[in-house]
């Protein structure tokens, strides 16, 4: 599912112009667009420019390089790398639409972002099993709420792809659920286990009512499909409803917690990798890290 379409009658001109360009000329998707904006919008108010085409002419390096040094280091390896290239595509726009003739994308510093530096952030296992019991299944919204983080739990899918997941995608008399591609991963067809089937059988039959959305997942009495928004409070109220304190309370660390349990229960790489759907195996060696006896053991090794 595309993003929406940026709207684009209430933006300043300039603005305007830069989603155009990014849309049309870059052929940037409107997710990437809205992302970078969010790293672009900061920066020209730190900068007192906002989207003023005078002002920005006279932006120095010397500021840019300031703000990026002062900036960075608060964001993890990869929002540094989104936050580098939203910059870089916005100055490359002045200079192409002559805001300016200074090569500001120049002035951006080579900050290290070197691969698999960080250890992943998320959750345990026994806290996802706590987070499981934490609907109420006696109400509509709960056995929604249920279904949805069993699915996660159960095949470690993303929210996206649970989110869009479509009645006709479930094959009850074959025994197996087919989850669409997320992030140019590679779509997944998966064993509908018994405890996942019964989770969404009670939901479709007691909570979702009727309806001619093909989506399974539906907020508003049935009148609109699931959104993001629409569970990540949710999460946030299970989270201190049960005393959990972690990071991260979105749907991506169950995601975590479950390829981590696979990674300790000695499962290889690549299996891990194909159930995650990733189209490189280089994007599941994060997991690696998580292997903490594992990694004593070599360290252990390496000392002696």
């Amino acid at each position: 599912m595309q993003a929406k379409t940026i709207p684009l009658t209430s933006h300043p001109r300039l603005r305007f112009e830069f989603i155009e360009h990014q849309r049309d000329v870059q052929c940037v998707l409107e997710g990437t667009i809205k992302q970078r904006l969010l790293f672009i919008d900061p920066m020209l108010r730190s900068l007192k420019t906002e989207w003023n085409p005078t002002k920005i002419a006279r932006i120095s390096t010397h500021a840019v390089h300031h703000y990026v040094m002062k900036t960075a280091p608060k964001f993890s390896r990869k929002y540094r790398k989104e936050f580098l290239c939203a910059l870089r595509s916005f100055f490359k726009f002045l200079l192409f639409k002559d805001y300016t003739n200074v090569r500001l994308m120049d002035a951006l510093p080579k900050l290290p972002t070197w691969s698999l530096s960080e250890v992943p952030r998320g959750i345990d296992w026994e806290t996802v099993e706590k987070i499981l019991s934490a609907p109420n299944r006696n109400r509509p919204n709960g056995r929604r709420n249920y279904a949805v983080l069993i699915l996660i739990a159960t095949y470690g899918v993303r929210f996206h792809q649970v989110r869009t997941l479509k009645l006709k995608n479930i094959h009850w008399r074959e025994g197996i659920i087919h989850f669409a591609s997320c992030k140019g991963g590679r779509p997944l067809t998966l064993p509908l286990y018994p405890t996942v089937a019964e989770a969404l059988l009670d939901y479709i039959k007691n909570g979702r009512g009727q309806s001619d959305h093909e989506e399974v997942f539906l907020i508003k009495n049935g009148t609109e499909p699931m959104k993001r928004s629409s569970l990540y409070s949710m999460m946030q109220l299970y989270y201190r409803r049960l005393g959990i304190k972690k990071p991260g309370v979105g749907f991506h660390s169950i995601r975590h917690a479950f390829a981590t349990k696979l990674m300790k229960e000695k499962t290889p790489i690549k299996s891990i990798s194909d159930l995650l759907g990733h189209t490189s195996i280089k994007s599941t060696y994060i997991y690696t890290k998580v292997d903490l006896p594992q990694l004593r053991t070599l360290c252990r090794e390496w000392v002696g």
